[in-house]
């Protein structure tokens, strides 16, 4: 067996070395220190030594990272990981993480060890406490301390975050009195918390509240996706071995529903800790906001309740056996105003790190993306005249968990004040784990493979014209409308998966659906619900934008954190409103190279007057965007002549390609915006107006392959003559 070596901290510099010896006689011979008896940070094969005295560590519930000062990291030996990162607190200043590392704080005892990753400040907080303490009036002798010297002023060099802040809590407290702190007891030992003076009015304060925008970071880079094509993926190893997973254990039960197995990483060193009590601490937790909010209890419990009534997760009969390999998962109410329907839903957080510094999540694998782009699927969608959209009720919790996975899946649910706390076990997929996803997208294309014999016409939609959960497909009549209709209903159905919120613009399509499975509202929002930070579009016989929902007004004062986060909001699929995110894209590289004395703008510097006042202006003018409508059927009549034509120009700053349709029949001439895409000019380099249209002229012809394929696709669906028959190109 290979040696662990540990280091003394206080010592290192002086290059002495802890001897491997038994236990109870490990000591730093320097400074004659017990490494039992101190905390530990643990790298690879290294373990740090750090007494209270050199260093204190912080525990702080509104941080939402782990921070490591820069000397401590460097001690630690741990390769870094590049990153670029803004966290910020109170107020408007906020820093720049250009490093990770992970680590292991080890208990003294070395009982119990926490692997979790840190962000490298130079500084992570000031000195704690801020002034001595007198605490000689306390009576704290009943509990030993994790730090004797809590009272004395000395540097933080770790502050743990809400990352892993209730797994250090056991839930034990004791009050000392009123007026002092508490103390409470933690994984390494008690710790005091609270005030430490009734009159402190001149003592400083300093908060050490952390925050990280990670959706601003998401909403950015799906606007900057969606001006690129999406390529055929190369699927990692990972990916391929979720697919062969799914292939070889994926069953079909006696009903019809799909039976299907976790994917386990064969990683041996992810491996699950203890997970119930972080979860049993989040669930109080839960139902103490809940208690401040009645009307959102009273929709979480009936969520829940629908959840137990339908089968989807079952309660454990009393006690529960946590012997075997177990996870318990904690759970939060989501408020959602914009869905028509449930405004309440519960998210399982199969993220959350067990003791051992995992989660579920880090244990399985994660499948590749197996559904449409949605550029794809909206093009599509305004090829034939009869459009459809649906919606799957409950889609992924139509998909059935191996009995031998549900003990993975266990969470905490109290159906009445009177009861206890039960343990319940789901039975179905849900949000939260990480192959949830993948294993519905693959599940609906197994059922048209499964089932393509019987409902030849339901095929293609099934697995082509599915956003999430959303149906967008369409028909070249009213009758080949009803047939799809009809076949998608019968083929998902028999597996368990119901389609709701029908909506179409021939209301003949719909005569025979009942009125509670009709949409709600007459325009249907084609946004799915992982889109929060876009713009929707409703569409009728024309297309539409919902702008004020999705972009309020600019704030008095403008930040370029603030005006990326309303840029990111602009969701245009298609590029129907390529100048005015061309605009948007030009204000975006200005704000990029913005400086202020010599140096980079920072996310939450305000802006100079002037760049307030031109995005003012550029935003204030959008919702005008309102009022523009697109007919959605860009074709004409059956036997019509088709023509695609495609443009390209390029200017010194932006270049693009377009892609108009024209019909001629009996009707006339017609010509419609099908598509376009546009890209800004670098800034980094000058190219000259010529290669730049060469760009545009590039980005064209990839524009023409994929309009191409998606129009063959479509005229290979309609299985008949219809406007498709006749393009030419």
């Amino acid at each position: 067996m290979r040696s662990t070596t540990r280091f003394c901290m206080i010592s290192l510099q002086r290059r002495y070395q802890i001897r491997q010896q038994s236990k109870q006689a490990q000591q730093c011979q320097p400074c004659r220190r017990s490494p039992l008896f101190s905390q530990f940070l643990r790298s690879a094969n290294a373990s740090i030594h750090v007494p209270p005295s050199y260093h204190g560590i912080d525990v702080d519930s509104a941080s939402m990272s782990n921070f490591i000062s820069k000397p401590l990291a460097k001690i630690l030996f741990s390769r870094r990981s590049t990153v670029d990162v803004s966290v910020a607190g109170i107020g408007p200043s906020t820093q720049k993480i250009r490093s990770t590392i992970t680590a292991t704080i080890e208990s003294g005892d070395r009982t119990t060890s926490m692997k979790s990753q840190f962000s490298v400040l130079k500084q992570p907080s000031s000195e704690l406490p801020t002034t001595p303490i007198d605490i000689s009036v306390w009576k704290i002798s009943c509990v030993e301390l994790a730090d004797p010297q809590f009272n004395v002023p000395g540097n933080v060099d770790l502050v743990i975050g809400s990352e892993t802040y209730w797994e250090l809590h056991t839930g034990r407290k004791i009050s000392l009195g009123e007026g002092i702190p508490w103390v409470v007891e933690t994984l390494f030992g008690w710790a005091a918390t609270g005030p430490a003076s009734r009159s402190a009015t001149c003592i400083p304060r300093f908060c050490n509240l952390s925050t990280v925008d990670d959706r601003l970071e998401a909403a950015l880079r799906k606007l900057w996706d969606m001006e690129t094509f999406q390529s055929a993926p190369v699927l990692s190893t990972e990916e391929s071995l979720c697919g062969e997973h799914y292939a070889v254990t994926t069953m079909r039960n006696s009903t019809g529903r799909y039976i299907v197995d976790l994917p386990r990483t064969e990683d041996s060193e992810k491996v699950q800790g203890r997970s119930r009590s972080i979860s049993d601490r989040r669930f109080l937790s839960m139902e103490r906001r809940l208690d401040r909010d009645p009307s959102t209890k009273d929709s979480y419990h009936q969520f829940m309740e629908g959840y137990v009534q339908l089968g989807h997760m079952q309660e454990l009969p009393g006690p529960v056996d946590d012997r075997i390999e177990h996870s318990y998962i904690p759970h939060h109410v989501v408020f959602k105003k914009s869905t028509t329907t449930t405004k309440v839903r519960v998210v399982f957080d199969a993220s959350c790190k067990t003791s051992s510094g995992y989660s579920l999540n880090d244990t399985l694998l994660v499948g590749p993306v197996v559904q449409q782009d949605l550029y794809s699927i909206y093009t599509r969608f305004r090829t034939k005249r009869i459009a459809i959209v649906a919606d799957v009720e409950k889609m992924y919790r139509q998909v059935l968990h191996h009995p031998d996975n549900r003990r993975l899946l266990r969470t905490h649910y109290l159906r009445c004040l009177s009861d206890a706390i039960a343990t319940f076990e789901l039975q179905t997929l849900t949000y939260g784990p990480a192959s949830a996803t993948y294993f519905t997208m693959k599940t609906f294309q197994q059922i048209a493979i499964d089932q393509a014999e019987f409902y030849r016409a339901a095929v293609d939609p099934v697995v082509e014209d599915f956003c999430v959960d959303d149906l967008l497909s369409d028909a070249s009549d009213v009758e080949s409308a009803k047939a799809l209709r009809l076949q998608v209903t019968d083929i998902l159905s028999s597996a368990g998966f119901l389609l709701k919120k029908w909506a179409s613009n021939a209301s003949e399509v719909l005569q025979d659906v009942p009125p509670e499975d009709l949409a709600i509202q007459p325009l249907h929002d084609l946004q799915d619900e992982q889109m929060i930070f876009t713009i929707g579009l409703l569409w009728a016989d024309n297309l539409r934008f919902k702008v004020e929902k999705y972009l309020p007004l600019p704030t008095a004062i403008l930040t370029k954190r603030k005006v990326m986060s309303y840029i990111a909001k602009i969701f245009d699929p298609l590029d129907l409103l390529g100048p005015v995110i061309a605009k948007a894209k030009f204000f975006m590289q200005r704000l990029w190279a913005l400086k202020h004395d010599g140096v980079l703008c920072e996310w939450d510097y305000p802006l100079p007057d002037q760049l307030q006042h031109e995005w003012k202006q550029f935003h204030t003018t959008h919702h005008i965007l309102a009022t523009l409508q697109v007919p959605r059927f860009v074709l004409s009549s059956v036997g019509a002549t088709v023509q695609l034509h495609f443009f390209a120009d390029s200017s010194s700053v932006a270049y693009g390609a377009c892609c108009f349709v024209r019909t001629e029949s009996a009707e006339g001439i017609q010509v419609h915006l099908l598509t376009s895409k546009s890209k800004v000019a670098p800034l980094s380099t000058h190219h000259s107006i010529a290669r730049l249209e060469l760009c545009a002229a590039h980005l064209a012809t990839q524009l023409f392959k994929k309009v191409d394929a998606l129009l063959k696709t479509a005229k290979k669906a309609a299985r008949r003559s219809n406007p498709l028959e006749n393009i030419r190109r």
